[in-house]
Parts: C-alpha cells; structure tokens; sequence
C-alpha cells in the first residue's frame, strides 16, 4: 500500500490521467489562418490584375498636368534659359583671357547646343500655331484673360 495515495494513471483517449485537465486544440486558429491566407491571396491578384489597367492611367494624368505646368511657365523659363546662356558665354570668354588657355571643343559644342536650343525656344510662342498646322495638330486657342 502506497502512503502517498493512489498512483497516477498514464493519460489515454478516455482519461486524462494523473489529474491533469484534458488538451483542446483550439479549433478556430485554422480558419483564421485560412482567412488571412485568403486575403493575402486575394491582394496579391488585386495588385497583379488592376495595376496594368490603372497604372498608365495614373502615370499619363500626372504627365498631362506636368505638361499643363510646364507650359504655363514658358515665358519665364525662357527668360531664364537665355539669362544663363549669356551668363555662360560670358565667363567661358572671361575665363579663357584671364588664364590665357584655348577653349575646349566640347565647350564649344555643348555651348553652341545650348545656344541653338535656346534661340529655338525663345521664338516659340510666335511660331506655335504654324508648327501645329504644319504637323496636322489642333491646339485649342487660350481663352481671353477677363
């Protein structure tokens, strides 16, 4: 006879054993599991199907009103491009006397691209309508300032 009592009993389907309360596995961590499994699933074919559809159209929207900007600022941008075009014939000769050296030819070609852009450019709010035309292009005429 034990003095402690009882022996404690091997746990089995039925019992189970040595007092010790019975495991449950919880059943709803599977269908959790499932379910985030799912929408992730379903995000990543969201992003594979939609985005070719509405990522050009994102991206050209974003160009039309870059456009938009950019055409407005003609004027001054313009103004700008031939002050530094100067500006940089100006101390390009500058520093061509003061050091006695020959200007380099990439100078000259990258200069002379910059001065021929700039002189094609300035012009072009009077030769607009005439290139349009000439290409077959409608541009809509600006409405008059009120």
């Amino acid at each position: 006879m034990s003095v402690i009592g009882p022996s404690c009993s091997l746990p089995s389907e039925t019992s189970p054993g040595c007092g010790c309360a019975a495991k449950t596995e919880p059943g709803g961590s599977k269908a959790a599991s499932t379910a985030v499994a799912t929408a992730v699933v379903a995000a990543a074919c969201t992003a594979c199907c939609v985005l070719p559809f509405t990522l050009p159209a994102v991206v050209l929207a974003g160009a039309g009103s870059l456009i938009a900007v950019l055409d407005h600022a003609h004027g001054l941008m313009t103004k700008l491009s031939v002050a530094v075009v100067v500006c940089a014939w100006g101390w390009i000769v500058w520093r061509s006397r003061t050091t006695g050296l020959k200007i380099r030819s990439s100078v000259l070609a990258a200069m002379c691209a910059a001065t021929v852009l700039t002189a094609t450019a300035a012009p072009w709010p009077v030769m607009e309508s005439a290139v349009f035309h000439a290409l077959g292009v409608a541009k809509k005429p600006k409405p008059p300032a009120s």
